[in-house]
């Protein structure tokens, strides 16, 4: 992979992304929350028109990961990739509808505030929600910076440059979160979207370009790149045949969809909405880039599939990060398309490890530091959250140094596993069931987090395969990787039985029945 760029276009694509910092942290100084801490995590938020909150939270959903292990997936699984996309959109949906509006309504600063709000809080669930949020959070910080130092290793041509690539780009990241507060890192997903979305749409654009527009002659050909023929559209590629596949793929989609529902950076910036006409022209602008985005991927790795697939065969399962830079170089020789793709790539890791290093951080500041304090004057939360981010961007880049050759794809599925069956069900629960209690959120956090755990330490990820943690082992239960279809209803599941077994429970006296009144209009 060291020859994806030659020395001028490599010149560029740093170059580029040189600048790309620099105005960063000028803009987190200028539009950063510089005069009270508490700004940090909401007042200089809801300066940001709702539009530009809109693109900012359709700019949390895509991490490094989307543009490099999805583009992948669809162009060595096809079907099967195609499947996340979707399901990740039913999220976003169903986000908009059931979530954002009454969320805004009853948060202040983080989710617990909802939780407090309809009558099922209290300082255990708080810390209990910011424990599961870090470790969504956490695991994904690793695997964001693993991605990007592997790709910018590559690109300089040096292999055993990784380490210091990661610790580089983990601590200008760090100080983006630190210094600019949700708003200033707003505006770095502005920006980033206003330059990763249009290199996509090109490089779809040239690859449907290429096969003159038509879209039966690309997925011929791709079927044919994928080396599967016709099983490249049918499901079955990644997650499997039989039972265990069908199992894996209900988990997928069913898993990202309610994983969707509940990213802590997402909620982080829901909350700052400024009205429910607000929310919704933000849901509007989130929607609508995510479809094109989406839809670029999609055509992006089809793309990929028909004219590098025999490469991406050849280089084998982690070559599939550099999808979209293979693509470029077959699209333009001159290396200025693999040189934009490239830029996508920093500007994407940057953006989405500043957002999550931020919420990592206001949540350990807020709902696990500070849960049992005195927050009465407002400014230990903000210098709390920022230490917490500093802390917790520093800690990310150092794991993510010594896991670098792990397989991660285990820890990817960890974090969408906890999104989607712990957090998920327990918002859903506080917005809509007047009946919640602490109780029943205390169970569906800690239960459906062990639930998710032992899932994957019984699945092959764990042993019984040579690209297991431990190969040399073998105490598989079950060979499903993705199990979505038993974690989600687990936790719904914990959070109604702790629920109805409360007998402190008194939802129908303490907690209003209607919904809030955000969502009737």
């Amino acid at each position: 992979m060291t020859s994806l760029l030659d020395s001028s276009s490599r010149s560029l694509v740093f170059a580029v992304f040189s600048v790309f910092v620099v105005i960063c942290l000028m803009l987190c100084v200028i539009t950063g929350a510089d005069e009270d801490d508490r700004a940090l995590v909401r007042s200089d938020s809801r300066r940001l028109r709702s539009w530009q909150q809109g693109i900012a939270m359709g700019g949390d959903t895509t991490t490094v990961a989307t543009v490099t292990v999805l583009v992948g997936m669809v162009a060595t699984t096809g079907f099967d990739g195609l499947g996340v996309m979707l399901g990740s959109l039913v999220g976003v949906l169903l986000f908009l509808v059931l979530v954002i509006e009454p969320l805004r309504a009853h948060a202040s600063l983080t989710a617990p505030d909802l939780l407090d709000a309809r009558g099922s809080g209290g300082s255990a669930v708080r810390v209990a929600w910011g424990v599961v949020t870090l470790m969504v959070c956490f695991p994904l910080l690793v695997v964001q910076l693993v991605v990007v130092g592997n790709v910018a290793a590559a690109l300089l041509g040096q292999p055993g440059a990784r380490t210091g690539c990661i610790v580089v780009i983990g601590c200008v990241m760090t100080a983006l979160a630190v210094s600019g507060g949700i708003r200033g890192t707003g505006v770095v997903m502005i920006t980033k979207s206003a330059i990763a979305l249009p290199v996509l749409v090109v490089a779809a654009v040239l690859v449907l370009h290429r096969f003159g527009g038509d879209l039966g002659r690309l997925l011929d050909a791709a079927s044919l790149g994928s080396g599967t023929g016709e099983a490249f559209l049918r499901p079955g590629g990644y997650t499997g045949d039989g039972w265990v596949g069908a199992v894996n793929r209900v988990g997928q989609i069913f898993g990202m969809t309610m994983a969707t529902l509940a990213m802590p950076a997402v909620l982080m910036r829901a909350i700052a909405t400024k009205s429910p006409r607000g929310a919704r022209t933000v849901g509007r602008w989130m929607l609508g880039e995510l479809v094109l985005l989406y839809g670029a991927l999609a055509v992006v790795g089809v793309g990929a599939a028909a004219l590098v697939g025999t490469v991406l065969r050849e280089a084998g399962p982690s070559a599939q990060v550099f999808t979209p830079l293979l693509l470029g170089r077959a699209l333009d020789d001159g290396g200025l398309l693999v040189a934009a793709l490239a830029c996508v790539l920093f500007l994407t890791a940057l953006a989405a490890v500043v957002d999550v290093t931020l919420a990592a951080g206001i949540t350990l500041g807020r709902d696990v530091l500070a849960a049992t304090g005195d927050r009465q004057a407002g400014r230990l939360d903000g210098t709390a959250s920022r230490w917490s981010a500093a802390l917790t961007g520093l800690a990310a880049a150092a794991v993510a140094v010594v896991c670098a050759d792990w397989n991660l794809v285990v820890v990817s599925t960890l974090w969408l596993a906890l999104c989607g069956a712990a957090l998920a069900p327990v918002l859903l629960y506080a917005l809509y069931w007047p009946g919640f209690t602490a109780r029943g959120a205390l169970w569906c956090l800690w239960g459906a987090t062990a639930v998710c755990v032992v899932a994957l330490v019984v699945s092959p990820y764990a042993s019984g395969t040579p690209t297991s943690i431990m190969p040399g082992h073998d105490f598989r239960l079950w060979d499903v990787t993705i199990p979505g279809v038993v974690t989600v209803p687990a936790g719904f599941l914990l959070g109604w039985l702790g629920s109805v077994t409360d007998r402190r429970r008194t939802g129908e006296h303490a907690v209003r029945r209607d919904v809030p009144r955000a969502v009737r209009r």
